[in-house]
C-alpha cells in the first residue's frame, strides 16, 4: 500500500508540472514542442523522466495488488486504476511513435496521456486522504469517550 500511495503523489506531482508546461502550449497554439527554454527542463524534461519510472512501478504494484484482491477501498481502487490507464495510454503513444504510420502529433498525446491518467490518480489521493481523516477523527472520538 506504500508504494501505491507514496508513487501516486510523485506521478502525480510530475503530471501536474508537466502540465504547466504542455497545457497552455497546447491551448496557446495547438502543439506541444520540445524547447531550448530553462522551464522546459524544470516543468517538463525531468518531471517526466521521473513520474514514468514511478508511474511503470506503481502499475506493476497495482497488478500485484489486484491478484492478491488487495483493492478492497475505492480510493485504492482509483490510485490502481489511474496509474494503469497511464500506462496503457503512454504504451499506445509508444507503439504510434514506432509505427510507420506516425502522423507527427504523437509529442501532443504523449505529454496528454501522462495527465489524463493522473487526474484519476489524483482523485485516488483525494480519496484516500478524506478517508484517513474520518478514521482519525473516529478514533479521536473514541478515545474521549
Amino acid at each position: 500500500m506504500r508504494i501505491l500511495v507514496g508513487g501516486s503523489w510523485i506521478t502525480v506531482l510530475c503530471a501536474l508540472l508537466t502540465a504547466l508546461w504542455s497545457v497552455p502550449q497546447y491551448l496557446l497554439d495547438g502543439t506541444v514542442t520540445l524547447s531550448s527554454h530553462p522551464m522546459f527542463v524544470v516543468l517538463f524534461l525531468f518531471p517526466s523522466q521521473i513520474g514514468v519510472p514511478v508511474c511503470l512501478l506503481v502499475a506493476l504494484s497495482s497488478l500485484l495488488m489486484a491478484f492478491r484482491r488487495q483493492l478492497t477501498t475505492n480510493p485504492r481502487r482509483f490510485l490502481a486504476g489511474g496509474q494503469l490507464i497511464t500506462v496503457v495510454l503512454l504504451g499506445i503513444c509508444a507503439a504510434l511513435l514506432i509505427s510507420p504510420t506516425t502522423f507527427g502529433r504523437e509529442f501532443i498525446v504523449m505529454a496528454l496521456a501522462f495527465q489524463i491518467g493522473q487526474v484519476v490518480v489524483a482523485l485516488g489521493l483525494t480519496l484516500h486522504l478524506l478517508r484517513r481523516r474520518r478514521h482519525q477523527r473516529e478514533a479521536e472520538g473514541a478515545r474521549t469517550r
